[in-house]
């Protein structure tokens, strides 16, 4: 059935009424652009729309990964330089930086109770350390964790506690600060590789330990009565290494002369017991002479430095008047000799 030209003009009226925008418009709009006022109400949306695809432009730094996000969900990484992507809010991009050394400074003079720490021997121990960490993993640190430096901030502060509450007050103090900072370190990095935080700990370094202010005077007694006794076991350890190498040696000189004294004495004990059985095998043989002989040498040992006279025979008993050496009976006595009893 052929098409009532009337009709249709009236429905076409009734669309544009409604906001339908038909040839007549577009052909009035294309005739308006040729007026100065129109051309600009055309290219101001234009130019409106070219510089939003142009903010789509980026660059990310040499030390630096991009993260791209298509309506809030990561879909890839850029590698530095210049690159694009869909204008916002269609996609966005994260820089990370995965050269640069991060540090987190915990505890110190912000007065955080969290530095409060309980060590093995029931003390409490106020404690500053610093950690020093890299983005190693740029999507898990970007989207794991809603807020990564914090949660690396809390894991150190928890693997700060489990290292000190496994040592003393004293070790702390001391000397294994370096064996607390290892173990730590170990501890942390375990505790991120858990999270998918995606972070390397390079370094945990403990900056300050002290005890807090309401019972530092007594600590302070403590250590120092502590000092005095190593002081006073060290002064004793080296009084003894000086007396007892001394009285060593002296020990071994007296032990050294009496084995000298010993063996002379059984030396002197054997010869004289070779010379007495020498004397009996001799004294078998002739008693007399011997007899004679020993006379002889005994009187020569009693008077070593007297002059000596021997006579045998009638000589000697016709000389002994004259010598004065007659019995002591037959001697002259001197005067008054005898008398002053």
């Amino acid at each position: 059935m052929p098409m009532d030209w009337e009709e249709w003009q009236k429905s076409r009226q009734k669309q544009q009424g409604l906001g339908g925008v038909g040839l007549p418009q577009m052909a009035d709009a294309f005739k308006n652009m040729k007026r100065p006022g129109g051309r600009l109400l055309f290219l101001g949306p234009l130019a409106v729309l070219v510089l939003w695809a142009a903010s789509g432009f980026f660059t990310v730094e040499p030390a630096a990964v991009g993260l791209v996000k298509r309506f809030g969900r990561y879909v890839r990484p850029v590698e530095p330089g210049l690159n694009y992507h869909a204008p916002y809010p269609l996609e966005e991009v994260i820089k990370v930086n995965v050269n640069r050394t991060n540090r987190l400074e915990i505890g110190g003079a912000s007065g955080n109770e969290e530095t409060m720490m309980l060590t093995q021997d029931e003390n409490i121990a106020d404690i500053k350390f610093v950690v020093q960490y890299r983005v190693s993993n740029p999507q898990q640190y970007a989207f794991k964790v809603l807020n990564p430096e914090k949660g690396i901030r809390d894991a150190s502060t928890s693997a700060m506690r489990q290292v000190i509450g496994r040592n003393t007050i004293d070790d702390a103090l001391t000397d294994k600060r370096l064996a607390i900072q290892e173990d730590t370190l170990r501890t942390l990095q375990a505790m991120l590789d858990k999270y998918e935080i995606g972070a390397t700990v390079q370094n945990v370094e403990l900056q300050d330990v002290h005890v807090p202010k309401e019972v530092s005077q007594a600590f302070r007694e403590v250590t120092s009565a502590k000092e005095d006794s190593v002081r006073s076991i060290n002064e004793a350890t080296g009084y003894a290494n000086k007396v007892l190498p001394e009285a060593e040696g002296q020990a071994f000189a007296i032990e050294a002369s009496a084995k000298a004294y010993s063996a002379q004495r059984v030396n002197l004990a054997l010869g004289e017991a070779a010379r007495f059985k020498a004397l009996a095998a001799e004294y078998a043989k002739a008693p007399g002479l011997t007899r004679q002989r020993l006379l002889l040498e005994a009187m020569d040992q009693v008077l070593p430095a007297a002059e000596k006279y021997i006579l045998t025979g009638q000589t000697g008993q016709a000389l002994l008047p004259h010598l004065g050496l007659g019995p002591p009976s037959a001697r002259p006595r001197a005067s008054g000799e005898g008398e002053a009893k």
